[in-house]
């Protein structure tokens, strides 16, 4: 329970920390980015919000499909519902209980196998970060040797061969992994060896699913091309010019690096936008597309939130510990 509060506490820190930086190095171009926001295109501005509905609801059939594959079969309406939920517990419930956890609390509800649900949630998170890494691997094959950035060049590659070195770790053929584990050993270290034993069962289970998994991977690619593109529309919105294939490679390292610690990727994303974006548009404008994108995450986690004061579902006791 402390490390948890202690959990919640870092990630308060780095986001509002780097935020509050951030707002400083800006102050003095603070009207200009405000001007800049004000007199966009608010057609292309609305056209990006359309076109994430749709990506949303194909995202929550990724999360249908893999949970199908966990012998858990959801109606699509009901992993819609999950996916906006994990919206809203990601961005204003910032507690352990993150949006992936409780998507796949509430779809253990269906059935008495948590630990495929975990699983199921698990991989849909990482063929979403496969699908980053390919697009931003694309993008260093038609305009690397323009990029002048040496963390891209090696960031990129490198945690693409560690992406792909874990899922062969979790998918490779094991004899003993569909074994029943029984152990007589008490304490909490074994009761976490166990769950873990029990979620890389599940996880182990994909393997024999090859096109399931190919499936998942083509339209995990398509869900992060439009989502690009929703930021294209963005940064045409403002004015700004800058080719969309330079987007493909900048923009995925953007969301990998708002992976790291922090509240949904909060601050570390906006600075991550005006750092990798300042030298096409400008640092002022590129602020202004890192507010718009923050504006339609929240825009869509307002919505979860609506979703769950509709048709509330409760954690079971003792989930938060």
């Amino acid at each position: 329970m402390v490390k948890n509060k202690l959990s919640i506490i870092l990630r308060f820190v780095i986001s509002f920390g780097l935020l509050m930086a951030l707002a400083w190095i800006m102050r003095k171009d603070a009207k200009e980015v405000m001007g800049i926001i004000s007199g966009s295109n608010k057609i292309l501005i609305l056209l990006a919000v359309l076109i994430n509905i749709p990506l949303s609801v194909a995202l929550a059939y990724r999360l249908k499909l893999l949970m199908s594959g966990q012998k858990i079969f959801l109606s699509l309406r009901y992993s819609v519902y999950l996916t906006f939920i994990g919206y809203f517990f990601n961005n204003f419930l910032p507690t352990a209980i993150g949006g992936d956890i409780a998507k796949a609390h509430y779809a253990s509800s269906k059935t008495n196998n948590s630990a495929a649900s975990y699983a199921a949630v698990f991989a849909d998170r990482i063929l979403g970060l496969i699908a980053t890494l390919l697009i931003a691997l694309t993008g260093l094959l038609f305009i690397g040797k323009n990029m002048d950035n040496k963390f891209i060049m090696l960031a990129v590659p490198g945690l693409f061969i560690l992406t792909v070195a874990m899922i062969a770790l979790l998918l490779r053929k094991n004899n003993t992994v569909n074994k029943t584990t029984h152990s007589s050993e008490k304490g909490l270290f074994n009761k976490i060896k166990q769950k873990l034993i029990k979620l890389y069962t599940a996880l182990n289970r994909y393997r024999n699913s090859p096109a399931l998994l190919a499936k998942g991977i083509l339209l995990s690619l398509v869900l992060q091309f439009f989502s690009i593109f929703n930021i294209y529309l963005f940064v045409l919105s403002i004015g700004g010019e800058m080719p969309f294939f330079r987007l493909l490679l900048i923009i995925p390292i953007v969301w990998t690096v708002s992976m790291l610690p922090s509240l949904n990727g909060l601050g570390v994303r906006e600075g991550a936008f005006v750092y990798f974006l300042k030298g096409y548009i400008g640092p002022e404008k590129a602020f202004a597309v890192s507010l718009l994108w923050l504006g339609l995450i929240m825009l869509f986690s307002v919505v979860g939130g609506i979703f769950q004061l509709a048709y509330p579902l409760k954690m079971k006791k003792g989930t938060q510990k």
